[in-house]
């Protein structure tokens, strides 16, 4: 069904570099998929073992005066949330742990159910709350702002990336990857497992 004229249309495959437009508007209706449900499962795995990575290493490490002070996305949303600032430190515990966590699990969820040919249970709900939490999945931006600290801070003290940092890059590269999934993929798994 076209999304901007309500025509209908019949699902054809497409071949690679094919895309299917309406015949009555013009709009696009779809593109072939380069990537298959157990490339997408694994890219998945791939972000769930980098998400733990980037969670249980620091991402900045900062020296000094002989102090230590390492920190990664959690334990800043923790240090936070004891500030007159909690609300900023709760919103950073949804956006970089809480969001992309349930992010991956759904995901890891449906494609392993859809690998197997089969439907996943609780599909259609599972599928609208991936829908709504993919806004506030946001890696990047912390990525973003542990390098502009890293860069300003960098005159004052002596600040390293720590492990979690590359784990951070690849895990908002492999999400950012699964994001550009046009949503009409995942309800196709409702139809055949993929």
């Amino acid at each position: 069904m076209c999304r901007d004229c309500d025509a209908v249309h019949r699902r054809v495959p497409l071949r690679k570099w094919q895309l299917a437009f309406c015949t009555a508007c013009g709009a696009q209706l779809g593109r072939h998929r380069r990537l298959g449900t157990e490339e997408l499962l694994a890219l998945t795995a791939g972000a769930a073992v980098l998400f733990v990575i980037a969670n249980a290493n620091p991402i900045l490490v900062i020296e000094l005066s002989g102090m230590h002070t390492q920190a990664n996305g959690w334990t800043a949303a923790l240090y936070m949330e004891h500030g007159s600032i909690g609300w900023a430190g709760v919103v950073l515990a949804v956006t970089v742990f809480v969001a992309p966590l349930l992010q991956i699990a759904l995901l890891l969820w449906l494609l392993s159910f859809a690998c197997c040919g089969r439907r996943a249970p609780a599909l259609r709900p599972l599928l609208v709350v991936l829908h709504r939490l993919r806004p506030w999945s946001m890696t990047e931006v912390l990525l973003l702002g542990a390098l502009i600290a890293i860069v300003k801070l960098s005159g004052w003290v002596q600040v390293a990336p720590g492990a979690g940092i590359w784990a951070l890059c690849g895990l908002t590269c492999l999400l950012t990857i699964l994001s550009l999934v046009d949503a009409r993929y995942w309800w196709t798994l409702t139809e055949c497992g993929g």
